[in-house]
């Protein structure tokens, strides 16, 4: 991440910060980005650069301008560009961990994260299903505990009280 090889593209990169840590660019149209990216960076003569004026030559001087990006957001904090890029009019993410992206506005906004509840009631969020019905994802359900549902199956199972205790006394079942 951050700076192996190119995509011929420097707006489609994944950039490593000052504090070890990567934002990730996917602008595929370089050329309609590149002049926000350069207010965005406080370079606003690399715009008319020569070198990055248009797409031909954006994409021709691609390791050039990713050299330059990469030198840059090397140079701030995640949390910087994250104030820095907040009105950039490209698409942009920060690579987060699995404990950042439960609070993601987005992540939350688009309801891939809710709250379920243990059996004795203690409240946590967990991701839910892959799919959404109605465009709502439903809603996750708790884990049964250690054979919660057990004496119920063997009872469905045709089996009575007193064979299902000789089964537990014996070790059989749990």
């Amino acid at each position: 991440m951050g700076g192996g090889g190119g995509t011929g593209n420097p707006l489609v990169n994944t950039y490593r910060t000052k504090d070890e840590r990567f934002v990730s660019l996917s602008c595929l149209q370089a050329a309609r980005y590149w002049g926000d990216m350069c207010r965005v960076i406080d370079r606003p003569e690399l715009a008319t650069d020569e070198r990055f004026h248009d797409h031909d030559s954006l994409m021709a001087n691609a390791g050039a301008a990713t050299d330059i990006l990469r030198e840059i957001f090397a140079a701030h904090t995640v949390e910087e560009w994250r104030a820095k890029l907040e009105d950039f009019t490209g698409q942009w993410a920060v690579v987060q961990t699995t404990l950042e992206v439960v609070d993601d506005p987005q992540t939350i906004a688009n309801g891939y994260v809710m709250e379920t509840a243990t059996a004795d009631g203690t409240a946590y969020r967990t991701v839910t299903t892959p799919v959404q019905f109605g465009g709502q994802a439903h809603p996750p359900k708790r884990a049964p505990e250690f054979n919660e549902h057990g004496d119920q199956i063997l009872a469905d199972l045709g089996l009575d009280w007193d064979t299902v205790v000789d089964l537990k006394v014996r070790g059989i079942v749990a």
